[in-house]
């Protein structure tokens, strides 16, 4: 009698232990279907890049890249532009490449192919090294190697990339 008591409470505990959605599905039928199924992905729910732009300041030139939803990663230094997925130098117009990297970002709404041509005193090119697991890479091609600043901005939001004259 006590081992069935001590059974009961034991099977008890263990019934409890289980969530409840769990112990919900426990009545379901056997699946009988051998059909293909599909969903829907469940989207995207981090920044997504909208636009890309330039324009000239007294003392530097700045790159806009505008996002919806926040924005996201970034990482900006003087490195070559490599193509995501090939491996291989992309060129820019200019003296040196600004390396721009944001992570942490969904797919871009926008043309990765498209090259700007801004032809600032600063800031000659702007160029995709294209989007490959959250990752969105651009180089802008600048004069020289001159100073830099980068500006986290929201209203709308949007990362500014400032380079000296």
């Amino acid at each position: 009698m006590i081992r069935s008591l001590v059974t009961a409470i034991a099977c008890t505990a263990m019934i409890l232990a289980i969530p409840s959605a769990a112990r919900a599905t426990d009545d379901l039928p056997a699946p009988t279907s051998t059909a293909p199924v599909s969903g829907d992905p469940a989207g995207c729910h981090g920044p997504v890049l909208t636009g890309i732009r330039a324009g000239r300041h007294d003392q530097y030139d700045r790159a806009v890249f505008d996002f919806t939803g926040g924005t996201p990663g970034w990482r900006v230094e003087y490195a070559p532009l490599v193509s995501q997925g090939q491996g291989t130098t992309i060129p820019l117009a200019g003296a040196a490449t600004l390396l721009v990297v944001f992570s942490d970002a969904c797919t871009p709404a926008l043309d990765l192919t498209t090259v700007y041509n801004p032809n600032l005193p600063a800031l000659r090119q702007i160029k995709s090294g294209g989007y490959f697991e959250s990752y969105a890479s651009f180089g802008l091609g600048v004069t020289a190697r001159s100073g830099f600043r980068v500006l986290v901005l929201h209203g709308p939001d949007r990362v500014a990339i400032d380079v000296a004259h």
